[in-house]
């Protein structure tokens, strides 16, 4: 499957607060799937919708590969999941689409010490506030509603994935103001790179806002 485009800062659609999704049509879900296709690619494990140019609220998530880890720092953020579709508890199924996704509770802030992200390729690894343990509701993109409750890495996903909506990036949540300065000038060395022209040219992504969407 074809790959997005993923805008990079200071691209505007970034800093615009993306709006519901209202229509549950077919290209929904195979929109989300060449979202999960994009993360995969740009070995991501969470992806927002406005990173590709579409100011809606979807994202999409993958945090199974730190379960099969052999990093000891990526293992200690594991944490506890628990899912719910319809109200019934569930396994949780990565990769994993989310709909107009809303926040309904927070708990205990901490420093997450690895933050980053797609949009600022090159700049990662730097500290942010976030919640330790958030409860989030939604949609799955054919509509059934979703519970997630959990204290772990996918909470910090969540969280990271939720600021795209609205228009903030990590870079707004750091612990240390010196660090945006660092993070900004590791993504423009790394974007003047061959490394990034190379990973450009064999992924070969395709801008989204040239796809006929019927649920925009």
């Amino acid at each position: 499957m074809s790959t997005l485009k993923v805008l990079t800062y200071p691209h505007v659609l970034l800093k615009k607060k993306a709006t519901p999704i209202e229509k549950f049509t077919p290209d929904l879900k195979t929109f989300s799937e060449k979202m999960f296709a994009t993360m995969a690619a740009s070995e991501g494990i969470g992806l927002a919708a406005p990173q590709v140019g579409i100011s809606k609220r979807l994202i999409v998530v993958d945090v199974s590969g730190y379960a099969e880890s052999d990093n000891d720092d990526a293992k200690a953020w594991i944490g506890t999941t628990r899912f719910t579709l319809n109200g019934t508890e569930t396994p949780i199924p990565y990769p994993l689409a989310l709909i107009n996704p809303e926040i309904s509770h927070s708990e205990e802030e901490i420093i997450f010490p690895f933050d980053g992200c797609l949009s600022l390729p090159g700049g990662s690894g730097y500290r942010t506030r976030r919640f330790r343990k958030i409860v989030l509701s939604a949609c799955t993109v054919d509509g059934q509603n979703v519970t997630i409750e959990t204290d772990g890495i996918l909470s910090i996903c969540l969280q990271h994935e939720m600021d795209h909506l609205e228009g903030i990036l990590f870079v707004d949540r750091l612990i240390d103001g010196q660090d945006r300065e660092n993070v900004l000038s590791e993504v423009t060395e790394y974007e003047q790179s061959s490394e990034f022209r190379k990973k450009l040219k064999k992924l070969k992504p395709v801008d989204a806002r040239s796809i006929p969407l019927e649920f925009i």
